[in-house]
């Protein structure tokens, strides 16, 4: 089961104009003001690993979280530096959970542009992963240890919400929350290494922002209503594929 993450009319536009593009025509967009759509909500929506939809007309938005309110944001939000990029289930700094929850939210599937992943995880959180033949040809991305699958869960930016129990406790299963999460530009662009580096993704403010709306009985029916930990924001070379 996958929870569906709802966003506005005007990111779903985004999305939609968007999808179906690879990497060189998505980026080509923003050599005209005209069509350049990076600014536009939607545009870093992880959208390999969401599923979509958009936000009913009527939706009842019972809860707010937003940087604009820093302190009940940063009470419940942290997008961790050593869950950034390609995480394998063998990391040895996971939450809780780690796997259960994030597929829930926004499994990944991994396809042929994930080649190579295994060579660009998370410097806080690589180990060595167990490589079979076929993946040196790059047919498969992670091998049998002892029985034990190695496999890539996420390689977006990870939000994790804690302290949800309490604050939905009173809310209807047809409620949503609303999550806005900062879009940090500089570490998001065609240069990896910020991404790619130690640095804490919430250095300072932020010009852009990504708004998701979680249905309360999404969160209910989660594996841990206390906390989502969601594969949110991608890269802008989120579809380019990993090299070595």
């Amino acid at each position: 089961m996958q929870a569906t993450v709802f966003i506005s009319t005007k990111a779903m536009a985004t999305v939609n104009a968007i999808i179906n593009l690879d990497y060189y025509d998505r980026v080509s967009l923003s050599d005209s003001p005209a069509t350049d759509l990076c600014t536009s909500p939607g545009y870093y929506l992880n959208t390999n690993e969401l599923h979509l939809a958009e936000l009913p007309a009527e939706a009842d938005v019972a809860m707010h979280i937003t940087p604009a309110d820093a302190a009940a944001f940063h009470h419940h939000v942290s997008i961790p530096a050593n869950l950034r990029g390609p995480i394998f289930s063998g990391a040895p700094n996971l939450p809780h959970d780690y796997a259960k929850i994030i597929t829930y939210w926004s499994p990944l599937v991994p396809t042929a542009q994930h080649r190579g992943a295994v060579f660009h995880q998370n410097i806080l959180n690589s180990y060595c992963v167990n490589l079979t033949d076929s993946d040196k040809a790059g047919d498969t991305f992670a091998g049998d240890a002892g029985g034990a699958d190695d496999t890539l869960l996420s390689d977006g930016v990870v939000v994790i919400v804690t302290g949800l129990a309490a604050a939905i406790s009173e809310m209807a299963p047809h409620q949503f929350i609303a999550l806005t999460v900062p879009v940090n530009t500089d570490m998001l662009g065609i240069e990896m290494e910020g991404y790619q580096s130690a640095r804490e993704y919430l250095t300072g403010s932020t010009q852009q922002s990504e708004t998701l709306y979680l249905k309360i009985s999404d969160v209910l029916a989660s594996p841990n209503p206390d906390i989502v930990i969601i594969s949110a924001i991608r890269g802008e070379l989120f579809d380019y594929g990993y090299t070595y």
